[in-house]
């Protein structure tokens, strides 16, 4: 090393970071043998040029945050500690450890969420988040990412890539909203019904040993779990991929809106609202859009908000996940469909038991939704009628993987396909029995393949998936039932 073990200056943010630069594609344990030849095992042994008396501190490898502790004391030279201060606390800059991952098609994404504090419902600052814990703590943060899937063993992982974090000016505005729906809840006695789902870039993840940790909550006697605030995954990988690695940006919902601090969904929703009671036709027209074409809603929306590209590749929807559906409501109440999502690939669903990297998990259980509303006033004439944001709560991921699961084995275990004259029915898990979600065909025409080469349905072979027992059959995907997308809408799932 260029410079001496612990040689920085812990009042000097510049310095600080010139340091962390030796960290650089170096083996954790290169680091560890530096410190193990020192004299000196902490900063402030270095400091004064005393040579330690303290032995080493044995870091648990099982430790969930052992690549944070094994650099604040082999690197940085002080005991991996839960003060409620920032790690460098004489300029407020606290240390992250997290990994990244690059994925099959080569493109980056962040391998979790980022932890920063633990939420204390007591005693957590609710009005006002420049005063509360969390900012104390993170508002300066010093990222050092690792490929998390490298290497189990943590001595042989090294930091790829250091960032100093300073909270985006341009991100503030839904970091705010994100932080008041978050307390809102709190102050509502409902701390015990928090959910990852309900900030879009902020947001609160179960912290602790067991998910069944509780805390004490301020306006309800029922306990809370434990939880933590976080930056989430989906942002961290927005930040990864636009702001360190590939440095690319996307197209902003904000910058469609000069001189405003108001948050993205804020934007949206007064954009769409000046359009209430509109028809869909006269939408269709007023925008120029041809209203047989099949991706007709998202573009209206897209023209809507004032954008020239796809409303999904924003920066701000990248940052929150979120994803558009625009739903029908007939006069009695009902949407007139039931919400479909990607379609799935039998073999990769039934291969892959990872519950948290499954295409289900991704595509419904960590999103957030913009749900655009047409209202029918008559027969067959829908007018625009409001607009909801929603994330899918925690408390209904279990039932979400049950069908997941259900869905698995059905795949492994042989689908049971049943010819009705020119109709097929196969055992997958339907809306009758199950509330949330269920599978069912994804594509027009059917086309199934009831024994070799014999195939039953008015589709063709581009219609259809392989399962794994080498049967082809019309592609599916999972859907949200109408009867829970009412209730979505509704606001019983909030």
């Amino acid at each position: 090393m260029k410079k001496e073990l612990f040689d920085y200056n812990d009042s000097d943010i510049d310095s600080i970071i010139d340091y962390s630069q030796l960290l650089l594609n170096r083996k954790f344990s290169q680091i560890i043998d530096d410190y193990q030849q020192t004299p000196y095992k902490t900063y402030e042994d270095y400091q004064t040029k005393t040579a330690s008396k303290i032995s080493e501190s044995k870091i648990s490898t099982k430790s969930k945050g052992k690549y944070g502790n094994y650099i604040e004391q082999y690197f940085y030279g002080y005991k991996p500690n839960n003060n409620s201060t920032a790690d460098f606390d004489k300029v407020g800059v606290d240390v992250k450890v997290t990994p990244f991952k690059i994925n099959k098609n080569g493109s980056i994404s962040a391998k979790e969420r980022l932890v920063l504090t633990i939420l204390d419902y007591m005693n957590e600052n609710l009005d006002d988040f420049y005063n509360t814990h969390l900012w104390k703590k993170c508002s300066k943060m010093l990222l050092l990412f690792y490929n998390g899937l490298l290497h189990d063993d943590v001595k042989n992982n090294t930091i790829e890539k250091i960032f100093l974090y300073e909270w985006f000016s341009e991100d503030m505005p839904v970091i705010l909203e994100d932080y008041k729906n978050i307390t809102n809840k709190i102050k509502q006695g409902k701390a015990h019904e928090l959910s990852e789902s309900d900030g879009n870039y902020l947001s609160v993840c179960t912290k602790g040993q067991s998910a069944k940790t509780s805390r004490q909550q301020p306006f309800s006697k029922v306990p809370a779990k434990q939880r933590a605030w976080s930056l989430k995954p989906i942002y961290m990988t927005y930040l990864l991929r636009n702001k360190i690695f590939e440095q690319h940006e996307q197209e902003s919902i904000a910058a469609t809106v000069k001189n405003t601090k108001q948050s993205f969904t804020t934007i949206i929703t007064n954009r769409i609202m000046q359009y209430k009671g509109m028809t869909a036709t006269s939408l269709y027209e007023k925008f120029n859009i041809n209203p047989k074409a099949k991706g007709k809603n998202s573009t209206l929306i897209r023209k809507i908000i004032g954008l020239t590209g796809d409303i999904e590749k924003t920066q701000e929807f990248q940052k929150a996940n979120m994803n558009l559906r625009v739903i029908r409501i007939k006069r009695n109440g009902m949407p007139k469909e039931d919400s479909p999502f990607k379609e799935y690939n039998f073999k990769e669903l039934a291969t892959n038991d990872n519950w948290e990297e499954s295409q289900p998990y991704l595509e419904i259980c960590s999103k957030r939704f913009l749900f655009v509303i047409f209202k029918e006033t008559e027969s067959d004439v829908y007018i625009l009628d409001k607009v909801k944001f929603w994330g899918f709560p925690d408390r209904l991921i279990p039932e979400m993987q049950r069908v997941w699961q259900e869905t698995r084995d059905i795949i492994n275990t042989g689908v049971k396909l049943t010819q009705k004259n020119n109709s097929v029915i196969t055992n997958f898990p339907t809306s009758k029995t199950n509330k949330f979600v269920f599978t069912k065909i994804h594509a027009k025409n059917t086309y199934y393949e009831l024994f070799p080469a014999s195939f039953v349905g008015s589709g063709k072979l581009s219609d259809t998936d392989e399962l794994p027992d080498g049967r082809r059959i019309t592609k599916h995907s999972f859907w949200f039932p109408k009867k829970f997308v009412k209730e979505i809408l509704e606001g019983k799932w909030d």
